[in-house]
């Protein structure tokens, strides 16, 4: 019996989802419900909104759905980052951590402004991408290449951090994915079914562990019932942080999936960046090269005008000359 009820109360205990509420405010900072996008540096979580980035640290946890009322708890580390833009205001769908030796960057996709934006852990601007082709939803990193999720073209781009070329190509296994996170080896895609069905329910949410490799989805993780808008999503340690849009919190649940049995190949034939620079140079040199002999050309143009001219004035001449005999 007492067996039994260890047995029972484990598992309970994995079957807990847990979360919690992040309805943040400092001073001279709100930041508000259901961050947009999400991810972890070691230590901290990262979270944003808007054109605000956030750093939580010791992070307790609530039971979802507890009659308690705990929602949860954190501490604030390090003081917000502020983006800004003189174009349109910034809204923060993706974040990604780029790990460094000592320290590590923060990848913010700006939706608003079409570009990433990498910056230090104290929102100094290191670089920025303009993404032209690419709505980002969300996006992670697998220790090289940042990886973004186009709800709009339901797509998944593999892109470079040096200019943003595109290095692969995939259809989302999710008609609308919204949520990535990277788990080591596979990446995961979280989005919703049906767009066209209200996106108040869990049934319509599906995450999905895809091998970037051959392009196939290998599992299909179980979701929770609290989360019915995944927003964000980043994996730590075996589970799944996902920021749900439509509660307000940040849910936590395993990343154990079941084997899936859809045999599409997701993965597009995609022209390798590299390639593509070459082509990029050789379209300059084809291009160098036509204006140069359009030069040559207009110069050969003036010349001939030139001699034209010459030519009607001595005729000219010779003509009045003619008449004064």
């Amino acid at each position: 019996m007492r067996r039994l009820f260890l047995a029972i109360l484990i598992i309970f205990a994995i079957g807990c989802t847990q979360q919690v509420k992040t309805d943040i405010a400092g001073v001279g900072e709100t930041f508000p419900t259901a961050p947009s996008a999400i991810t972890w540096d070691g230590k901290n979580l990262i979270i944003a909104k808007e054109g605000i980035i956030v750093f939580l640290e010791n992070i307790d946890t609530a039971t979802a759905g507890s009659f308690i009322g705990y929602e949860g708890h954190y501490f604030l580390n390090n003081y917000p980052i502020t983006i800004t833009s003189k174009e349109n205001p910034p809204y923060i769908t993706g974040l990604a951590w780029q790990k460094t030796a000592y320290s590590g960057f923060i990848w913010a996709a700006d939706a608003a402004n079409k570009r990433l934006i990498k910056l230090t852990t104290q929102g100094e601007t290191i670089k920025s991408i303009q993404l032209n082709k690419i709505y980002p939803e969300d996006m992670t990193f697998d220790g090289k290449y940042l990886w973004i999720a186009d709800s709009k073209r339901g797509k998944v781009f593999k892109i470079t951090t040096e200019d943003g070329s595109v290095i692969e190509e995939y259809l989302s296994p999710v008609s609308y994915p919204t949520a990535l996170a990277w788990d080591g080896k596979y990446l995961i895609v979280a989005g919703i079914i049906n767009p066209a069905l209200p996106s108040d329910s869990s049934d319509n949410v599906k995450i999905l562990r895809l091998d970037t490799v051959n392009g196939k989805v290998i599992e299909e993780i179980s979701n929770s019932r609290y989360v019915t808008f995944p927003s964000a999503m980043v994996w730590i340690d075996g589970k799944l942080w996902i920021s749900d849009r439509n509660s307000g919190y940040i849910v936590k649940i395993s990343d154990w999936g079941s084997p899936s049995a859809d045999e599409k190949i997701y993965k597009l034939a995609t022209t390798p960046s590299i390639i593509k620079k070459i082509e990029t140079k050789e379209e300059k040199k084809e291009t160098e090269k036509d204006i140069q002999e359009a030069k040559k050309a207009a110069e050969e143009a003036r010349k001939a005008a030139e001699e034209a001219k010459q030519a009607a004035e001595a005729a000219k001449k010779a003509f009045e000359l003619q008449q004064k005999k």
